[in-house]
């Protein structure tokens, strides 16, 4: 006997497109009250979810607990190949015009352990920002030291 799945359509992509968003939504919230347990138990669960991270990362507004508890996810992460996923993603967010956003970004490509992310730094070593430059120095130090 064979069973028939139906096709996705428009409405369960809608769906889907939505508990996507929620899940980052979501995380903002635990992030928010101080609940990172939860965070890392569905990214641990779900690599993927590493992503419903970014918006935190990209906004230079975000609430310290959120942006703290992000960077502690990211940073259980190191050398994984969800943060790996993310290294285009993290190359953008370099370009920002916010000092805070470039240096997380340069940070997490320097826990990537992955040597993709050094284009991505090395156009930052002459960034305005000292903290930017040294973090991308850092970065580019390890990743050196790993990649060799």
């Amino acid at each position: 006997m064979s069973i028939a799945y139906p096709i996705a359509g428009d409405a369960t992509r809608a769906a889907l497109r939505a508990s996507l968003r929620d899940r980052a939504e979501q995380f903002q919230i635990w992030l928010l009250e101080g609940q990172i347990k939860r965070v890392n138990e569905v990214v641990d669960r779900l690599p993927a979810a590493l992503a419903d991270l970014l918006p935190i990362v990209a906004n230079p507004d975000a609430n310290m607990n959120m942006r703290f508890g992000a960077s502690a996810v990211f940073e259980r992460h190191a050398g994984k190949a969800a943060l790996q996923a993310l290294i285009p993603a993290l190359g953008l967010l370099t370009g920002h015009g916010d000092a805070r956003v470039r240096s997380d970004a340069c940070h997490f490509l320097g826990l990537s352990g992955s040597a993709r992310a050094i284009p991505y730094l090395d156009a930052r070593r002459a960034d305005p920002d000292d903290e930017v430059r040294e973090i991308v120095a850092d970065s580019l130090a390890e990743l050196i030291g790993t990649t060799e």
